[in-house]
C-alpha cells in the first residue's frame, strides 16, 4: 500500500496544523478520502456573506429622494434627483450602483431597507458580532463561540469532516459570521497563504494535546484519528492552490483586495469545490472603509465603485460557468449612519441601513418601508423598520431549507426576499 510520510511534531508546531506528524505514515485511501465530496456537492446552494466594513451611509446607497425631509437633512451630501439611480417615486441607488440596477432588471437583486436590531449598539466590534452571531445570546469572544452561517454548517452537515465547507478569504482573522462548532473552516488571504483555523475549535485543541502525549508510533487507528484533521487541512490547502492558482476567466474583476477575494471566492465555486458558504470584507483598503465621518461623497464614490464591479464581475463569471443558480449573496454592516450630515462633510454612526440579497433566488425590488426622516431617536438617528434575522430566517428557510430557529435560537417571522 502506498503511503504519505508525515512531518514531524516540531513542524507541526511552528507551521500550523496543515502539518501532522509523529514520525510514521499514513495511507493514500485517507488523504484520497479526506474530501471526497458527494455528487450533490456540485449542486447544492451556496451562500456568500460581504461585509461592508465600516458602517455604510444607508441613506446614500438607497436614497430618499421622494422625502422632502432628506434634503434638509443633506443639504451638501444629499444627491440631486437627475444624478441617482430611481427605481420608484421614492427610492433610488447611489449613482455608481449601475451594476445592482442591471441585476434588479435581470431579477437577481433585492434590497431590503430600514435593517437593524433592538437596543443597537454602536461600537463597531460588538455591532459587528452581534450581525454575525445573529442570536441574542450573543456569546462572542467566550470559547465555542460561534456565528450564525456557522452554526446553519453544524446543523445541515453534522457528521461532515470537509474542511472546506467554509471558507473565508480576507486579510486578518477567521469572522465569527463562519465559525461552527464542527465547522471551524478556512480563512486565506491569497490561495498561497492558506490558513486552517482549526486550533480554534476545542476538538482540534484536543487532538493537539492527544498528540503531544503520543510515542513515535501507534496503530493505525490512532494515527487516523491524530492526523484526519492535518491532512484535511493538507488537502484542502492543495485543493484550493490548485482551483485559484490555475483559475483562467474572461471577466474583470477590480484589482483590489476585494475584488481579489470575490475572485477567489468565484474560482472555488466554478472549480467545483464543495464549500457551502464564503465570505470577504471589503472597505479597510480603500480610505479605511464605510465609517465616512468625513469626506463621505468622494470616499463613496471610490468604494461603492469598487462594491458595483465587483458583485456584477461575480455573477457575470458565475452565469458564464452554470453556477449563479446556486449562490445567493447578501451584504451586511455594523451599523448605518446618523440621518443628518455633520460639520466635516460626513456623517456619524447611526442605526437602520439597507441590506443587498443578488442572485435568481431573490425575490426582487425594494422590501420593506423607508425609516421615518422626521421622528428620530433620541440620538437623532433612523430607527429600525426590520430585525436583519427576518432576512437570515429567510435565507435559512427558503434558501438553504434550514429551521431557522434551531440556528438563530428563536423564530423571527421570515421577510419575503427569497423566491
Amino acid at each position: 500500500m502506498s503511503q504519505l510520510s508525515i512531518h514531524t511534531r516540531r513542524e507541526m508546531l511552528t507551521r500550523g496544523l496543515g502539518l501532522v506528524g509523529v514520525g510514521a505514515t499514513l495511507p493514500n485511501f485517507l488523504v484520497r478520502s479526506s474530501l471526497a465530496a458527494s455528487k450533490d456537492d456540485a449542486k447544492g446552494r451556496i451562500v456568500v456573506s460581504l461585509l461592508l466594513e465600516g458602517g455604510p451611509d444607508g441613506l446614500s446607497l438607497a436614497i430618499p429622494h421622494g422625502h422632502d425631509e432628506y434634503y434638509k437633512l443633506r443639504p451638501q451630501l444629499g444627491y440631486d434627483k437627475n444624478e441617482i439611480i430611481q427605481l420608484n417615486d421614492e427610492i433610488g441607488l447611489h449613482p455608481q450602483l449601475t451594476g445592482f440596477k442591471s441585476l434588479l432588471d435581470q431579477g437577481q437583486m433585492a434590497m431590503v431597507l430600514g435593517t437593524g436590531y433592538p437596543n443597537y449598539n454602536l461600537s463597531h466590534f460588538a455591532a459587528r458580532d452581534y450581525w454575525e452571531a445573529g442570536n441574542s445570546n450573543n456569546t462572542t469572544g467566550k470559547a465555542g463561540s460561534a456565528g450564525w452561517v456557522g452554526r446553519y454548517l453544524d446543523h445541515a452537515f453534522p457528521d461532515d469532516n470537509s474542511p472546506t465547507r467554509n471558507v473565508a478569504v480576507v486579510p486578518r482573522q477567521f469572522p465569527l459570521i463562519l465559525t461552527g462548532q464542527k465547522h471551524p473552516g478556512i480563512g486565506l488571504d491569497t490561495p498561497d497563504s492558506f490558513a486552517y483555523t482549526g486550533q480554534r475549535a476545542e476538538k482540534e485543541l484536543g487532538l493537539y494535546r492527544k498528540l503531544s502525549q503520543l510515542p513515535a508510533a501507534r496503530p493505525l487507528e490512532d494515527l487516523q484519528f491524530i492526523t484526519r484533521t492535518g491532512v484535511n487541512a493538507n488537502t484542502a490547502s492543495e485543493r484550493i492552490r490548485d482551483l485559484a492558482g490555475r483559475y483562467n476567466t474572461s471577466v474583470q474583476y477590480p484589482d483590489t483586495q476585494f475584488g481579489r477575494s470575490v475572485r477567489t471566492i468565484a474560482a472555488l465555486i466554478n472549480g467545483g469545490l464543495d464549500g457551502r458558504a464564503y465570505y470577504a470584507a471589503q472597505g479597510i483598503a480603500v480610505f479605511g472603509g464605510y465609517d465616512t465621518h468625513a469626506d463621505q461623497k468622494g470616499r463613496l464614490h471610490a468604494l461603492l465603485g469598487e462594491l458595483n464591479q465587483t458583485v456584477s464581475a461575480f455573477y457575470e463569471d458565475l452565469t458564464r460557468c452554470g453556477n449563479a443558480e446556486r449562490v445567493l449573496t447578501f451584504t451586511f454592516a455594523e451599523f448605518g449612519r446618523r440621518a443628518k450630515e455633520n460639520y466635516s462633510g460626513g456623517t456619524d454612526h447611526g442605526l437602520a441601513q439597507p441590506m443587498f440579497l443578488f442572485g435568481p433566488g431573490v425575490k426582487p425590488g425594494v422590501h420593506g418601508t423607508q425609516a421615518s426622516l422626521t421622528d428620530l431617536d433620541d440620538n437623532g438617528n433612523l430607527k429600525m423598520v426590520i430585525d436583519f434575522r427576518r432576512v437570515y430566517a429567510a435565507i435559512l428557510e427558503k434558501w438553504l431549507d434550514t429551521p431557522s430557529e434551531a440556528v438563530l435560537g428563536e423564530k423571527f417571522e421570515m421577510l419575503e426576499v427569497i423566491a
